[in-house]
């Protein structure tokens, strides 16, 4: 009987254990935030391949024409931007590029510029430009500006949020790893808002800080955002410091980071710099593209490239 038991005690154990190690699919990432699984599986992983393939460190325009402004659909170097600003990569690998006027701009195959045209929303106001976009993945938009956010629902319905002028909303926005809603900043807190405009979460971040220009949502649980001179973070925890302060940062517009955290990227002052941030080895900063007037900046999926905007209304690849 006791031998029986044994074997009874041993299969229970075997199956848990098996359980537990079940293998994920190749190249997904899964990891529990909360009650949060973020997967990543979804994401469409392939580059678009040119001709002409870029080596570690080159760029090259894929959109736009150089100090060439105007708003004009169309394929590669026959598209216009006005000021393109913040970029987002979507999970089908399309861009989307806030760009000035009434206009969010997207773009497929790494080339194909096309417009999507923000509504009044349901009181009358008017959709002006923002700073930076994200999207959820049932395809809703979330653009924030100085001192408004707008969401635009694949419904073709548009949501406004305006806030005091002598508050503030932050520049940066991004979409949670789980795919379902948007975080952004105001002037002393992280918030994070459905694609039906409720609100669901508040953070208090610093209220000395103010002034954010930019926000990442990484795969590991953390909140990553800047001012023009600093780089903060809130954790999963619950914890909200300022990291890097061992290096000097001048006017930081952008920022994007790795699904594991390890490496995030800025622009700042026109340039992109790569921070490693693995806590096993010591932190270092790196300049990986220069003289190129860098406004906004977005990882690919792959994280084997980054999309960049410039002030001189292009829209650009680099290899990484």
């Amino acid at each position: 009987m006791a031998t029986k038991n044994y074997f009874l005690a041993l299969s229970a154990f075997l199956l848990v254990f098996n359980s537990s190690c079940k293998k994920k699919s190749p190249g997904e990432v899964v990891q529990e935030v909360g009650q949060d699984t973020i997967s990543t599986a979804d994401l469409n992983m392939t580059d678009v391949s040119f001709p002409q393939s870029l080596a570690a460190g080159q760029h090259r325009v894929i959109a736009g024409l150089y100090n060439s402004s105007a708003q004009t659909d169309g394929n590669g170097s026959n598209a216009r931007f006005l000021t393109p600003g913040g970029i987002f990569v979507n999970p089908d690998g399309s861009l989307l590029v806030v760009d000035a006027d009434r206009d969010v701009r997207k773009i497929v195959h790494d080339t194909v510029v096309t417009s999507i045209h923000i509504p009044l929303d349901p009181d009358g106001f008017l959709y002006t430009g923002g700073a930076d976009i994200a999207a959820t993945k049932d395809g809703t938009l979330a653009i924030v500006g100085e001192h408004e956010y707008w969401l635009y629902t694949p419904d073709g319905v548009s949501h406004y949020h305006g806030v005091d002028s002598h508050d503030e909303i932050g520049l940066g926005v991004d979409r949670d790893p789980s795919g379902t809603y948007f975080w952004y900043t105001n002037f002393t807190q992280l918030l994070a808002v459905k694609p039906n405009n409720e609100s669901i979460s508040t953070k208090p971040l610093y209220a000395d800080i103010g002034g954010f220009t930019g926000l990442s949502a990484s795969n590991n649980g953390v909140k990553y955002f800047t001012t023009t001179k600093t780089v903060n973070k809130y954790t999963k925890t619950g914890v909200s410091a300022r990291i890097f302060t061992e290096f000097v940062f001048e006017n930081i517009s952008s920022i994007a980071s790795s699904r594991d955290g390890f490496k995030v990227y800025i622009a700042d002052k026109g340039d992109i710099k790569m921070i490693s941030n693995n806590s096993k080895y010591p932190k270092t900063i790196k300049t990986i593209l220069s003289g190129q007037n860098v406004s906004g900046i977005a990882l690919s999926n792959s994280e084997k490239y980054i999309y960049y905007s410039t002030g001189n209304n292009t829209i650009n690849k680099l290899a990484l």
